[in-house]
Order: C-alpha cells, then sequence, then structure tokens
C-alpha cells in the first residue's frame, strides 16, 4: 500500500484545520480517513480530536475481537457507528458545547479496510474516490447545501458558486444526539486506489481533472496529490485542502503478528537460543498490541517517517514500524531538528506528527 499526502491551509487561512490518517491496525486490517474541522478545544483541531478519538475506539474494538478477522460485516458496521458516536460525544464535552450551542465540529470520511472489503463511514462533505481501470468514482455524497442545490454535470460547482462556502448539514460535535454515520460497503480489487479530499481541494475542479491527474501512475504518488492541489489553487481554492491517494489498496504490508518462528532443536544451546528469540518475539508483539506510541525518524530514503514503536532493538530486531513517509526530506531541516530526528522525536498520534511536519513545511528551508 503506497500512501501519499499534501495538506495546505490555503491564502485565506491563519491555520490547517484539515486532518488525516492512514495507519494499519490489524493484519490486513487498515484505516484511511480525512477530516475538516473548526474549532480548536483546548487549542487542537477538532478534525485531529474526532480522528484520534475514532481511531482508538476501532483499535479498542478490533483487540477485543481477538481476532478482527472473527468479525461479521454487521459487527464492522456497528463498529464504526459506535466510533462516530464515541468521537462526537467527546468532541461536544471538550468544547464545550450543547443543543443550542455549537463551539466546534468536524466532517469525517474514514474507509476501515478489512483484506479487500472496505467499509466506508462517511459524515459532513469530505469525499473519497474509487481509481479503478482509469475510471474515478465518487463513492460519498457532499451532506452540504450548496452542493445539493447548484452542483453541475460534471461534478464541480459552477461560476459563482464555486467558491461559496458550503453549509453542512450533518457534521461531528454537533448534535447531543449521536448522528450516525453513512456506512457503505465495497469489495476492492488489486491494484485499486483511493482518493480522499476535503472540500478545499476538490470544490474548484471538476471529476475529469481528477481522472487525468490519476492517470499518472508512473509518477509519485505525492506527486499526484500535489497535483490535485496545484490544480485547486489554480481554480481559486483559498480554503484549507487535504488530498490522499492510497494505491494498491489491498496491499497491507507486513503481517502485524509476524515474525521469524524458530524451529524446535536438540540440546541446551537450541532450546536457550529458541528461548532468547521467542521472549524478543513476545516484546515485540507486547509493543504492537499496545501501538499507542508513535515517533518521528529519518527513513531509509531521507525522508522523514512516522514510526509506531521504540527507536531501539532486542537480538538485533527492530522494535519499530514504518508506517509512512512524508515528502519532507530531512537534510532540507535545519541542523537542530535533524539531531532530534536521529533519537526520534516522540509525538502522540498520527495526527500531531502530520501537524509538525506541516509547520516544518511551511518554514524557510536552509
Amino acid at each position: 500500500m503506497e500512501v501519499a499526502v499534501t495538506t495546505d491551509v490555503g491564502s485565506a487561512q491563519r491555520h490547517n484545520d484539515d486532518a488525516w490518517c492512514a495507519e494499519q491496525l490489524h493484519r490486513n486490517v487498515t484505516l484511511l480517513a480525512v477530516a475538516d474541522g473548526f474549532g480548536r478545544p483546548g487549542g487542537t483541531p477538532s478534525s485531529s480530536i474526532a480522528l484520534d478519538l475514532i481511531r482508538e475506539s476501532i483499535r479498542r474494538e478490533l483487540r477485543a475481537a481477538a481476532p478482527p478477522r472473527s468479525l461479521t460485516g454487521a459487527d464492522l458496521r456497528d463498529l464504526l457507528i459506535g466510533a462516530f458516536a464515541d468521537a462526537n460525544r467527546q468532541l461536544l464535552e471538550r468544547s464545550g458545547g450543547g443543543a443550542d450551542h455549537v463551539a466546534a465540529a468536524s466532517t469525517c470520511t474514514a474507509i476501515l479496510i478489512v483484506s479487500d472489503q472496505a467499509f466506508i463511514a462517511h459524515i459532513g462533505d469530505s469525499r473519497a474516490y474509487l481509481f479503478r481501470r482509469g475510471e474515478v468514482v465518487q463513492l460519498t455524497s457532499d451532506e452540504s447545501i450548496v452542493p445539493d442545490l447548484v452542483t453541475s454535470h460534471g461534478g464541480v460547482r459552477s461560476g459563482r458558486y464555486r467558491h461559496v462556502q458550503p453549509l453542512l448539514t450533518r457534521a461531528l460535535g454537533v448534535e447531543v444526539e449521536a448522528m450516525a454515520p453513512k456506512i457503505t460497503h465495497y469489495t476492492l480489487h488489486a491494484r485499486d486506489a483511493l482518493v480522499f479530499c476535503t472540500d478545499g481541494a476538490y470544490r474548484a475542479i471538476s471529476l475529469t481533472e481528477l481522472c487525468q491527474a490519476l492517470q499518472n501512475k508512473e509518477q509519485p504518488a505525492e506527486w499526484v496529490t500535489d497535483r490535485i492541489l496545484t490544480l485547486a489553487r489554480a481554480a481559486g481554492s483559498v480554503d484549507n485542502a487535504t488530498a490522499m491517494l492510497v494505491r494498491n489498496a489491498t496491499d497491507h504490508g507486513a503481517d502485524v503478528d509476524n515474525g521469524v518462528r524458530p524451529r524446535q532443536r536438540r540440546g541446551s544451546l537450541g532450546s536457550a537460543i529458541v528461548a532468547m528469540i521467542g521472549a524478543a518475539l513476545l516484546v515485540m508483539s507486547a509493543m504492537w498490541a499496545a501501538d499507542t506510541r508513535f515517533y518521528l525518524g529519518t527513513g531509509g530514503d531521507g525522508k522523514v517517517t512516522l514510526y509506531s514503536g521504540s527507536p531501539a532493538s532486542v537480538l538485533g530486531i527492530s522494535m519499530h514500524v514504518a508506517r509512512l513517509s512524508y515528502r519532507l526530506r530531512t537534510r532540507d531541516l535545519p541542523a537542530s531538528i535533524r539531531s532530534r530526528l536521529d533519537g526520534g522525536i516522540a509525538v502522540i498520534s498520527p495526527a500531531a506528527a502530520a501537524t509538525l511536519v506541516s509547520q516544518w513545511q511551511a518554514k524557510p528551508r536552509r
């Protein structure tokens, strides 16, 4: 699975209130999501709060299932509905909102992929698309007033409505009673790609322009997401904008619980070696089960990389796993940041890591 994200604050905004998530939660289980919010309870964007809560709720339920493959389609739908309800409730509590006052809210479009089955949970107007065999299909419907009334045949607002800020009809953090997300289910094929866009990215471009950008399969995924935002900016979009491209969406990467399986050997020395390796694997398994530690470091390609686990090794076995590589190269950062990356910079979540990397990208390079 190849994942690339480009996010931009926009020329008319002071802060970037978009957030995204791309994380393998278990063997053959991956969570992908984008969110666009307003309000900053405790100084944290509501979109980041919502995604963190949704991810942690899903992670908790997957651990309780043991193993996740025992979950049925109905179970996964209930799991997503429960995660969104929890995010809605806590976002209201943290923001101080209520029935007559909205202090913070967020859209969210999340896809939980279990093997080749994609379960889409959607609320608001952030979008998900499927790119298959050269064609783009929109998987979600916008829950906002302007797009519902004045969309053109090409799927893009025309004339003076193109840059009108839409009014959301549904969002997390708006109602005391939880709004259930719309849940849809698709079977993915090999080499399918998924695209996520917040409204600042898709509002000014057409499906044809989006499809043309995705046709460039020879280009790195980050080139495509950069292209999508470039097209949106050229067309006049000034809002926060995020585009995420996920290629080969059924390829979840290495199994979470994979590792060297030592063969039984005769003799005390062989038993000792087996015990040592087994102990190391148990430690790795325990760390992965917890999976609550994240840090930023330098990847083998020289780019800033998000890891889960610990920047250490036991018996030569790494105690960390690379989650995501950003398009920012370590050599372009100030020496003080580079030295910190060498030891690993702890972050509380992938969303927090994205915010920190965005801040580094915004600084003049030396």
